[in-house]
């Protein structure tokens, strides 16, 4: 008994851990990031009998290099509907570097930031209220 315990402890420990990790942010490691400023309301398309809030948007790097970024709000309330002119920084995985458009498949992750979080050489690329 005492020998199971010594070996499902430290188990039950590292499962436990695993999960209590913030899921997002594990889609984050090693990922390009984007940042867009949110504009219009986005598209709804309904999968599996629910609206999903799609958005279209471009983005640039760090470089200021610039894409076309689709991808799919996971926000729960208010329609799934992002704040307006708020800023993202997206996490891509490209299959592709030198496309110009990025598909909702390839942005792993997003988050909501302040335009004090955009790098300089994007402030100046954003409307900035």
């Amino acid at each position: 008994m005492k020998k199971f315990l010594a070996i499902i402890t430290p188990c039950l420990l590292f499962f436990s851990f695993t999960i209590g990790c913030e899921r997002a942010s594990l889609n984050r490691i090693g990922k390009d990031v984007y940042y867009m400023q949110i504009k219009g309301e986005g598209t709804i398309e309904k999968v599996d009998g629910r609206n999903l809030r799609n958005y279209t948007l471009p983005a640039s790097d760090e470089d200021g290099v610039k894409k076309q970024i689709t991808f799919r709000s996971t926000k729960k309330e208010n329609n799934h509907k992002l704040n307006a002119d708020a800023f993202l920084r997206l996490y891509v995985d490209q299959d592709d570097n030198n496309k110009n458009e990025i598909s909702s498949i390839e942005v792993k992750s997003y988050e909501e930031i302040q335009k004090a979080d955009l790098p300089e050489k994007i402030r100046e690329k954003f409307t900035i209220k």
